[in-house]
Order: structure tokens, then C-alpha cells, then sequence
């Protein structure tokens, strides 16, 4: 029988790292930090253990943060990663007994959404997560561009190892508003500074002033190359990018334009819908190098997430909501402009909390979810209804990885 249990000592802690690491053995070194683990990289009673026949067989760790929903409202988040089962205890209910035991938790804390990025595609649905967003890795190959119009935004450069109080600062007091943005945590800040002292390359962090103070920045590096003076290939790789104002993005990406020594200009995650190419005057300077799942969202409350996400329209629809983990999600709700709220109605639409989870950012559209019969349909007019209510013009992208 698998035992779960919050880990509050710093020995097992670091066991708990140590089995995440073996788990995800293909890990490069240094991505998981083995010096000030407990006291840097972790927030306290938030690391669970299973064990069986007394051995730490899995673990999994999230931390406190808030997620924007379409209409600009934040709730509370849970950031859930280093999920790990060894290989010869896999299969046994490990990872059903952690989850199990952290979404009980995560309610009974009053959060009302979890996220993580996901390693396997097929594993996470089981659990009521949903594929709520993606993001692109996109390059600009500065040679297909004409001459580019010079920022006229007043701009700081510093060495990356030096700015991070500033960027911790605009990124709070300048929260991004796109649906899926994410709060950064103490501890997400303090792996970056970790994995960047790991790195023997030199990162750079442009900040963009106005008005007296700092409201954006891009951090960057160059790609390594042996041969960069001669290479007709240099590239800079954009690792963070942090613009709430349209027009700071803009200047920020005139800045990186103008570093002439480069070629290529790599964002190593973009939005999918992002504005890029049309900034530019050749959009085919921009190409898409991939598309990749970002947030694994998993409804902890469905009724508080209904009462902030922003609806739309004037129509109401009936939802019946199947979720096993938590049954106070399940039921009959009745979802209007209004908010949401239990109902003994009968449903007019049937879906699971993980498909519930792919409409709530306004990922998916309901369409695609009838069609792929993710959501079975008891009224016919009922799939238009929902998506007037859930409609959104911008996709979702927290944009940071965890």
C-alpha cells in the first residue's frame, strides 16, 4: 500500500530531489541545484513523498503563485513540478496517491488552479489536467529585413548577473495581462540565477525606462559558436522577455535588431498568436522552428474559476462536470454572464474538468472539442451558447518554464 505524506525534514528533501533527478535521468547537470536545495529552491510543506515498503518511491513539489484569467483576473496557483516515480516502483498507484493527496490539499488551501509543464503527453489527463496552452519557438533571420527604425526608448544595459532585483521589479509591478501569465516565485527567480551561474556564457539584460523608473526588460545571451567573428550564422537567443506595454515590446525588439553583430534572433517561446511578424516589414524574416505544449492546467475549483473568468454574450448554458478526484467540482452548473452556480436542471452539455480546463483560457474552442467528443451534447444549441460565454480574442502562454 502506497504511503503519502508531506516531507518536512531537509535530509528526505534531498532525497526527494535526488529520486526526481533519477526519474528524469536525461536531465542536463546543474538544471537541478544539489547545494541550498532546502533553503533556496523550495517552499516549506509543499514537497510530497509515497512511500512503498519504505522505500521513497515518488515525489512531487509545487509552489505559490496567481493566474491570470481572460478579462485581466487573477486567482490563486499552484506551480506543480519535480514530479518523479522511480522506474521499479512505476505502475503501483504512486502517482494517482501524490496527486490525490496534493489536489485534496491545494482546495482544502484555497487555490484555485494548478498548472505544471509536462514531460509525457499521455499521462496527465488522468488527473484532470487539460492542454490549456502552447507556445512557439520563433527566429528572425535579420538578413530577409530591411534597414530597421532605431528605439528611441531609453535603454540600460547590464550584465544579467546584476539586474535581477530590477527584473523581479517590473515583472511584479508590470504583471502581463494575457490570459495564462503566471506570478513568478521567489523560488523560480532564485533557479534562474542558479542555472545562469551554471552557464559559462555571458547574459545580458537590456531595461527599458520611462517615466522615471524601469517597466520592461529582455534578458539574452549569444549562442555559442567557435567561430563566432567570422560565422555568418550568430545568433542571439532571447531566454526572457518582459513587456505589459505594447509599445515597450516594440522597442525592446528594435533594440535587439540593432545589435548588428547577429544574424539570427531566436525567442525561445513565444505566444502563437504573438504580433512579431506583423512588426516587421517582411513577415517571412519570422519562422516558426516549433510548437510545443506549454500549460497542463488543472481546475482545483470550479466554481471560483467560473465567478473570475470573464463570460461573455447574454446567453446561459447548462453544464454537467465530471471530476472524480474532486467531487465538489462534480455536478450540474448553470453558467450565465453573471458567473456560475449549482444547478438541479438537467445538463445541456457533458464534459470532463480536464476539457474544461482546455476552454477556460481560451485554448481550445468548443467546436473542436464536440468534434473530437471531448464534450457530449444533450441540446444542439448548447455548444454556440458556450463558446459566446467563453469567447476570447488572445490566446493563452504563461511564457516561463518550472
Amino acid at each position: 500500500m502506497v504511503k503519502v505524506a508531506i516531507i518536512d525534514d531537509d535530509a528526505t528533501l534531498e532525497a526527494a530531489a535526488t529520486l526526481f533527478r533519477q526519474a528524469m535521468f536525461g536531465l542536463p547537470g546543474g538544471v537541478t541545484p544539489t547545494e541550498n536545495w532546502v533553503a533556496h529552491y523550495l517552499e516549506p510543506g509543499r514537497v510530497w513523498g509515497a512511500w512503498l515498503e519504505g522505500e521513497l518511491a515518488g515525489t512531487v513539489n509545487s509552489y505559490t503563485s496567481a493566474m491570470t484569467l481572460p478579462g485581466g483576473a487573477t486567482v490563486p496557483h499552484a506551480a506543480v513540478t519535480h514530479v518523479g516515480v522511480l522506474p521499479h516502483w512505476s505502475r503501483r498507484g504512486v502517482l494517482r496517491a501524490l496527486f490525490s493527496q496534493q489536489l485534496a490539499e491545494f482546495y482544502q488551501r484555497g487555490i484555485a488552479v494548478a498548472s505544471l509543464r509536462a514531460s509525457q503527453g499521455n499521462l496527465y489527463r488522468r488527473f484532470g489536467y487539460g492542454l490549456a496552452s502552447w507556445l512557439h519557438s520563433v527566429q528572425i533571420d535579420k538578413r530577409e529585413l530591411g534597414a530597421t527604425a532605431p528605439s528611441e526608448a531609453r535603454i540600460q544595459l547590464l550584465s544579467a548577473g546584476d539586474a535581477w532585483q530590477q527584473q523581479q521589479q517590473i515583472a511584479q509591478r508590470f504583471p502581463l495581462a494575457r490570459a495564462g501569465t503566471l506570478q513568478r516565485w521567489p523560488q523560480w527567480w532564485a533557479l534562474q540565477q542558479h542555472r545562469l551561474a551554471q552557464s559559462s556564457l555571458n547574459h545580458y539584460v537590456a531595461l527599458l525606462h520611462e517615466q522615471g523608473e524601469a517597466q520592461a526588460f529582455v534578458r539574452y545571451h549569444a549562442q555559442p559558436n567557435d567561430n563566432w567573428l567570422y560565422s555568418p550564422e550568430r545568433t542571439l537567443v532571447v531566454d526572457d522577455l518582459h513587456a505589459a506595454d505594447a509599445r515597450h515590446y516594440v522597442s525592446l525588439l528594435r533594440y535587439l535588431l540593432q545589435l548588428d553583430i547577429t544574424r539570427l534572433v531566436r525567442f525561445a517561446s513565444r505566444p502563437v498568436d504573438d504580433v512579431l511578424p506583423l512588426l516587421l516589414d517582411n513577415p517571412r524574416a519570422v519562422q516558426t522552428e516549433a510548437r510545443r505544449d506549454e500549460s497542463w492546467l488543472r481546475i482545483i475549483d470550479v466554481g471560483r474559476v467560473l465567478n473570475t473568468r470573464q463570460l461573455s454574450g447574454d446567453q446561459s448554458v447548462r453544464l454537467a462536470i465530471v471530476d472524480p478526484l474532486l467531487p465538489h467540482n462534480q455536478g450540474h452548473w448553470q453558467l450565465t454572464p453573471e458567473g456560475a452556480c449549482h444547478t438541479e436542471q438537467p445538463a445541456e452539455l457533458t464534459l470532463s474538468v480536464d476539457a474544461l480546463a482546455m476552454l477556460l483560457l481560451g485554448g481550445h474552442q468548443v467546436r473542436q472539442l464536440v468534434e473530437s467528443q471531448q464534450i457530449t451534447v444533450h441540446h444542439r444549441t448548447a455548444p454556440a451558447r458556450l463558446a459566446q460565454l467563453f469567447a476570447s480574442d488572445q490566446q493563452p502562454w504563461a511564457g516561463i518554464f518550472f
